[in-house]
């Protein structure tokens, strides 16, 4: 009787062996997949909050709006990885580099008179982003 527990001594047959793969083993890039853990998740929208804060507030005069400039300028700032929502911590989690972010929001406020200011998204009911456009054309009318 063959046992169907065999291992088979021949080479060949092993070579043609699916691979397994477990969804874990795939990585959890940024964007790569559809989902996100839930820490992630929470991370991403601390980070989106403080770009979101930081959009808002620059150029805008005010009390409230220089204080939330500066406590998002002071977050973004500190390099500390003590603690699971530190700027630092966030970027690494998600694959992202720090300096980069710092830089865009840098050249977000002094705009260069060259660039072209694109227009800003949009997020729906359900959370999907949309991005608002600007036709330059006049719209025509068809009789």
């Amino acid at each position: 009787m063959v046992s169907p527990l065999r291992v088979s001594d021949d080479r060949s047959e092993a070579g043609l062996q699916p691979d397994i793969l477990l969804p874990c083993q795939l990585g959890d890039g940024l964007f790569g997949g559809a989902r996100l853990q839930p820490e992630k998740r929470l991370q991403l929208a601390v980070l989106e909050d403080a770009i979101l804060t930081f959009e808002r507030s620059v150029g805008v005069d005010g009390a409230r709006p220089r204080r939330l400039l500066a406590e998002v300028d002071a977050w973004l700032a500190s390099d500390a990885t003590d603690w699971p929502f530190a700027f630092v911590t966030i970027c690494h989690t998600l694959n992202i580099d720090p300096d980069y972010v710092r830089a865009g929001l840098r050249r977000r406020r002094h705009p260069d008179v060259t660039t072209k200011r694109r227009p800003p998204l949009r997020r729906d009911a359900n959370g999907t982003r949309h991005q608002v456009v600007v036709y330059l054309t006049a719209s025509r009318r068809i009789a």
